[in-house]
């Protein structure tokens, strides 16, 4: 007896468990499950839109950059110590004027010292040429050996050729000179100052950064299969996110070497109103795609709830909430990719009961 009583307490407490699973589950409320949803709207009289497939024109994005086609990096061909910088960043200049000016106190040394040394060289050649003369005269005389003749030659020349020397290394003294004030070899606009008044300039290592802001262009790495369709004077969409403009370039240069790493290939392209840009900046461009046919709908017919986007549908007199899947935007609509189909009614003024 004990047991038929501890067999039926067991199976009670059975039955109790899985009836309380199956309340909290919902199974005994009149709730609708989750999912499409029905509302009842036999009433509905706004506008109802009926979906059909359509043209849908689809674009790859590719990411690219804006920069310059004319920049230089300006630097010194002799180490000296910058004494003065007549420009920072973003100032503009033009060809020719003075960026930056070395000391040159050094080379006004050395360039003093070559002109004296060719004063002295051209008075002992004045003298020598003399000397010269005085020797020809009496050797035609016989009155002076040969030895004596050629020694004054001797002379003479070994003085000339010091002379060359000499203002050979002036020229290069006031070439030196010359470079302690570095000018602006473009027009343009500085970018960076490497430097300030008393570093050291040393060749090669960069002072300044110019660029010209009147010559732009966009750099983009674009698919080997894609960037073999495109030509030359082709004309295609970019856009600016920063600026939020869009604009019509023109395919100036494709270099004719794919990267093997990542399979692409680099496609520049200019436009002719150059205005607000910049190095730098962000830029996309829209390769157009082969279109293809779907379901478009309006912006202001969707409704969001948190993450999930939803629309009205009338199914069978009755308004169906139906969770869809949004692809791009195309002509200020959203291709929808999942839950409408062509022949769907949509009820785009119905305004849910809360």
């Amino acid at each position: 007896m004990q047991v038929k009583s501890k067999i039926f307490a067991s199976t009670l407490a059975l039955i109790l468990v899985v009836l309380a699973v199956l309340y909290m589950a919902g199974s005994f409320s009149d709730k609708q499950s989750a999912g499409l949803k029905t509302i009842l709207a036999s009433d509905y009289k706004g506008e109802v839109a009926t979906l059909s497939l359509k043209s849908i024109e689809r674009f790859e994005l590719v990411p690219g950059t804006i920069i310059a086609k004319q920049n230089t990096q300006v630097s010194s061909r002799v180490m000296a110590q910058v004494k003065r910088l007549n420009v920072r960043a973003g100032d503009t200049v033009k060809a020719g004027d003075v960026l930056l000016v070395l000391e040159q106190d050094d080379f006004i040394a050395k360039l003093s010292q070559s002109q004296a040394q060719i004063s002295a060289i051209t008075a002992s050649l004045t003298q020598a040429k003399k000397q010269l003369d005085r020797i020809k005269t009496l050797r035609q005389d016989e009155l002076v050996s040969v030895s004596d003749l050629d020694e004054a030659q001797a002379r003479y020349d070994n003085l000339n050729a010091n002379l060359v020397i000499a203002k050979q290394q002036q020229a290069q003294a006031e070439v030196a000179l010359s470079y302690t004030t570095i000018k602006s070899p473009i027009s343009g606009k500085v970018v960076e100052r490497f430097s300030e008044p008393g570093d050291t300039a040393t060749p090669g290592i960069p002072l300044l950064a110019i660029y010209n802001p009147q010559q732009l262009q966009f750099e983009f790495n674009v698919r080997e299969q894609q960037a073999v369709k495109l030509a030359l004077g082709q004309r295609l969409n970019v856009a600016i996110p920063a600026l939020n403009t869009h604009h019509m370039a023109t395919v100036t240069e494709i270099v004719p070497i794919a990267d093997s790493a990542a399979r692409s290939m680099v496609v520049r392209l200019e436009l002719e109103d150059q205005i607000n840009l910049m190095p730098g900046l962000y830029a996309q461009l829209k390769l157009p795609q082969a279109s293809l046919m779907g379901i478009l709908v309006k912006p202001e017919w969707i409704h969001y709830y948190g993450q999930l986007a939803m629309v009205y549908v009338l199914n069978n007199s009755q308004i169906e909430r139906r969770y869809v899947r949004l692809g791009e935007r195309n002509n200020q609509m959203f291709h929808i990719v999942s839950g409408l189909k062509a022949g769907d009614k949509l009820a785009v003024d119905y305004k849910p009961v809360n």
